[in-house]
């Protein structure tokens, strides 16, 4: 029962970070108005104008996100085995965000597969858990 409540636990802390992290680079670097979320013409458009600087926080949330979550999901089920399940659903969504969202140049790709990894890695190391 602890793996399944640090797994929970452990996918909001996730989430959390990446909006926080996403929410903050959107104040820094605020999108074009008039943007259609649903639009894919749009979408396009909006990715050809995002730069390198935005893309990085965006990967940097993927690296905290997880970091923290696994982290989080470690601690509760005092097993490292919730942390990576948690990892992985990081990778996942960003492998779904990066397939769903076009353009995106190949180093972010490396980032969506390989930080989520690393924040699981790390959040294994700091929390000093068995797997």
């Amino acid at each position: 029962m602890r793996i399944v409540a640090g797994i929970a636990v452990g996918a909001i802390v996730a989430m959390a970070c990446v909006l926080t992290i996403e929410w903050v680079g959107m104040m820094i670097y605020p999108p074009p108005l008039g943007i259609d979320y649903s639009n894919p013409a749009d979408l396009e458009r909006l990715m050809s104008l995002v730069s390198p600087a935005q893309l990085a926080i965006v990967a940097f949330g993927w690296l905290l996100g997880a970091l923290f979550g696994a982290w989080a999901a470690d601690a509760i089920a005092r097993r490292a085995l919730a942390g990576w399940i948690v990892a992985l659903l990081i990778l996942v969504a960003c492998v779904h965000n990066l397939v769903m969202l076009p353009h995106h140049p190949a180093w972010m790709w490396a980032c969506g597969i390989l930080l989520p990894l690393l924040g699981g890695w790390l959040a294994q190391r700091l929390a000093k858990v068995p797997l």
